[in-house]
């Protein structure tokens, strides 16, 4: 530790001079019995106490540097060869059990910085850190699941797909996703290796909430883990679709089936001859006309037509087909023709690059391909993928208005059915269908970024809607708070602590068909999923922090006592001094 004076900079030299100016008028005073030791005496007395005074309007103060102690966080699965190896280079190393929650540093935050060692902090309690150099130690092996991805909402007639990661399985681990009942529906065994991707799947067939269980095996048999997986299935609402041809051809065939048997509701109109259609409906009651009105267009959500049709249409029907995308959101689907790729679109800019490739792999482990055009998507910013494998756009759209209008560049996507890849076409097909069709206009909507809620800890949500002050009651009628995004109004967000297990629900008082059902699980499940996003997000947040020592400054100011004392003393001195030698 090491001490200096300090003094007020400002008011130094200003102070030094009135006291120089003093002291030389004292001694002009004084000058005639320059000759007398009574003069020189004088003069010191006078300058020790005009000192004095200097120093009560400067305020001294000693200012100290001290070098502030090291600190080691130990959280969750920390390696304690790390933690021997930093108290061998450090003897004075302290050490910090961290706590979810709670204080990390308590009442003793004098640390010139910190070292974090296993899981890492949660997110909740990195804001404790921001004013300490902090470095982050991953230190510690995972092993299970570590990424994981499924929708938590989902539609009946859809799959239930959950993806994920396994980082350092034993040979012989099995995954086993459970329904209700302990039903096994789909299982894999893992490779014993460093990290493994894993997909399972199941149809969902009921609406409801229910909660389904990834379980982890040992190559025994044993039960390792057992997660659960929280789903809401949800009825399907049928898609309107209209489809257009010039001609009768398999790829429409195929692909009215499958959205027939999905429970779409289909109207399709073929060319036959010269002004002569032949109609058909799927899964429609009242069969109208089919032809281009604006009324007729208002009903349906999606539009699918051939490049042959789209180009006989009249500017008139160009022009309330537009005119239905751009306002009222429907969605269109152009079957690709060779001539696609070579000719101006007079519904959106799509443009197209010739590359050559007439076979692209869906997936090369299953040695699936697809038939496509020699053409790919020019990279255009505004250009949104439909369908992709890896960063490959295999079909995308634009959007214009409140509507979509998209393609795609494959050929005859009927051949995956005629080759026994029908899971592969309905993947693709559902994936277009889904994503370029008109979207509801919803007015109010909550969203949850984790579909993991633990008890007794922080949930965040938050709430999109038109509605000028929003109240949302929990599921015991409890009003929550809500917080409105400064930058967009009609952003809210809020914050619970759930305190018991089960499926719980948000509701907005003002709408009550607007909530968000949540599943609230115990602390003891995803620990190896949590805690690999506990690492990353120790990563992101600490990356900027130099783990250097801080160095503690302090100004302890002078008592001020010792120079009134002296200047006191002096002054009682020199008023006293001329009565004594007179006497």
């Amino acid at each position: 530790m090491s001490s200096n004076i300090f003094l007020n900079e400002t008011l130094f030299l200003p102070i030094l001079f009135g006291a120089l100016l003093l002291w030389g008028l004292f001694i002009i005073k004084e000058w005639p019995d320059r000759y007398s030791r009574r003069f020189w005496l004088k003069i010191g007395i006078a300058f020790l106490s005009i000192s004095a005074l200097t120093l009560i309007f400067l305020k001294p103060a000693t200012f100290s540097e001290e070098k502030i102690k090291k600190g080691v966080v130990l959280t969750n699965g920390y390696d304690k060869e790390v933690l021997d190896s930093l108290s061998k280079d450090n003897n004075e190393l302290n050490i910090i059990n961290y706590i979810k929650g709670e204080s990390i540093l308590g009442a003793d935050v004098n640390f010139s910085s910190l070292i974090i060692l296993g899981e890492g902090i949660q997110d909740y309690d990195l804001w404790q850190l921001e004013n300490i150099p902090t470095q982050y130690l991953e230190s510690f092996t995972n092993i299970g699941i570590t990424s994981l991805f499924y929708h938590q909402t989902n539609t009946i007639g859809n799959k239930l797909l959950v993806q994920g990661e396994y980082k350092n399985a034993k040979s012989g681990t099995k995954l086993i996703l459970e329904a209700h009942g302990g039903i096994k529906v789909d299982s894999i065994i893992l490779d014993s290796v460093e990290a493994q991707e894993f997909q399972l799947s199941t149809a969902l067939k009921v609406e409801g909430t229910f909660l389904y269980e990834l379980i982890e095996k040992d190559s025994t048999g044993k039960v390792v883990k057992s997660n659960p997986i929280p789903v809401k299935i949800t009825k399907r609402i049928p898609l309107k679709i209209l489809i257009i041809d010039a001609f009768p051809t398999f790829e429409t065939k195929y692909l009215k089936n499958y959205l027939a048997q999905a429970g779409q509701e289909v109207s399709v109109r073929t060319q036959i001859t010269t002004g002569r259609y032949k109609l058909e409906y799927f899964n429609i009651d009242k069969k109208e006309p089919i032809s281009f009105s604006e009324t007729i267009l208002q009903a349906f959500d999606l539009l699918v037509i051939d490049e042959v049709s789209l180009k006989n249409l009249s500017k008139n029907e160009i022009t309330l087909l537009k005119r239905s995308i751009r306002e009222d959101g429907l969605g269109v689907f152009i079957q690709p023709t060779l001539n696609l790729f070579n000719s101006k679109n007079e519904l959106a800019a799509l443009k197209f690059i010739r590359d050559n490739k007439t076979k692209i792999n869906i997936d090369p482990d299953l040695k699936i391909q697809f038939n496509k055009y020699p053409y790919q998507f020019s990279s255009e910013k505004d250009l949104l993928p439909l369908f992709s494998i890896d960063d490959y756009k295999i079909a995308g759209y634009q959007k214009n208005g409140l509507g979509r209008v998209g393609t795609s560049l494959l050929e005859n996507t009927y051949q995956l059915v005629l080759d026994g890849n029908e899971e592969q076409y309905q993947e693709l097909w559902s994936g277009i269908v889904e994503k370029i069709s008109k979207k509801a206009r919803i007015s109010s909507q909550f969203n949850m970024d984790p579909f993991i809620v633990y008890k007794d800890e922080p949930f965040n949500f938050t709430l999109k809607t038109e509605i000028e002050t929003p109240v949302v009651h929990a599921q015991n009628g409890g009003r929550i708070p809500l917080k409105q995004d400064l930058n967009i109004s009609n952003l809210w967000t809020g914050k619970i602590y759930p305190n018991k297990k089960g499926w719980k629900s948000l509701i907005l008082a003002q709408d009550s068909s607007i909530s968000l059902e949540y599943y609230v699980s115990e602390k003891s499940v995803w620990m190896s999923l949590i805690a690999e996003n506990t690492s990353k997000n120790n990563k992101r947040y600490l990356k900027d922090f130099k783990n250097e020592d801080k160095i503690k400054s302090s100004r302890e100011p002078i008592d001020p006592i010792w120079f009134y004392v002296i200047f006191l003393l002096g002054m009682g001195f020199l008023w006293l001094e001329p009565k004594l030698y007179e006497v």
